[in-house]
């Protein structure tokens, strides 16, 4: 009988020490953190994609044939430099400095009316074009600040602004103009796109790695308890709180891995 109380005993304490272990090792992994007052930008998201504006696409009205080519795909050409001959008799010139992009035709190849025989754009010289739903396009105008951010390019960002607002087959387009562009980021490459458009002062902000599923867990009064919250606008690790039950005063269970 003693025996058996002795196991029984011994199985108690080591299911509590699994326990307490278990408790001590997640209270680690958490730090807690104050909710604070700040500042924070209201912005409009979307998905960009890189344009040049300087784009040339010559094709042929008639059927003819490509005599003679001066340029390879890739090549970097001036302005008024020969680009091909044509049976008609035409020679064209670029019509501005910049590079072939497309050029899928070869010599003595005999070409239909409307074949896209050359095309030419301007690497250097390139805009963000954005299309955004109607209730984000609403609160857009030109000369709003934006940002810029490429996937494989985290944790640099470039800055542009808003050049242009217009609508096309029933889409709401921005055009945002960006002075630094690396020279690698090409026509056709898409970035993540946050446009600017107001500033709120002296919100209530909690970190963003607290969030799970709207609820937020806090120390109050000494004592953890879970509280849901209504998120407004996020900016970096802070999200601003618009509606729930938190101040302050309480402190914020977040977990260390994510800390800002």
């Amino acid at each position: 009988m003693k025996k058996t109380s002795l196991i029984i005993t011994a199985i108690i304490l080591s299911i509590l020490g699994i326990f307490l272990f278990t408790q001590y090792n997640h209270l680690r992994s958490f730090e807690l953190i104050s909710p604070k007052k700040g500042d924070i930008t209201e912005a409009i998201y979307g998905l960009g994609t890189v344009n040049s504006h300087k784009f040339y696409e010559f094709k042929s009205a008639i059927p003819m044939t490509v005599e003679k080519i001066f340029v390879k795909e890739g090549d970097h050409v001036e302005a008024d430099q020969r680009l091909l001959s044509l049976s008609s008799g035409q020679i064209r010139k670029a019509p501005f400095a910049g590079t072939v992009t497309e050029l899928p035709v070869h010599e003595t190849e005999n070409v239909p009316p409307n074949f896209v025989i050359i095309q030419i754009q301007d690497l250097k010289d390139r805009y963000i074009e954005v299309s955004l739903e109607q209730e984000g396009a609403l609160r857009v105008k030109e000369g709003q600040k934006c940002r810029i951010m490429f996937e494989s390019l985290r944790g640099h960002h470039f800055e542009g602004a808003v050049s242009a607002f217009f609508p096309r087959r029933n889409e709401f387009l921005v055009h945002i103009n960006v002075s630094n562009l690396d020279d690698n980021i090409l026509p056709g490459m898409t970035a993540d796109v946050s446009i600017e458009i107001g500033k709120k002062e002296n919100v209530l902000l909690i970190p963003v790695s607290s969030i799970d599923s709207g609820m937020v867990s806090i120390k109050r009064d000494g004592k953890k308890m879970k509280v849901k919250l209504k998120i407004g606008h996020v900016q970096g690790n802070w999200a601003e709180v618009v509606e729930g039950d938190i101040s302050l005063e309480d402190e914020i269970y977040v977990p260390k891995l994510h800390k800002e």
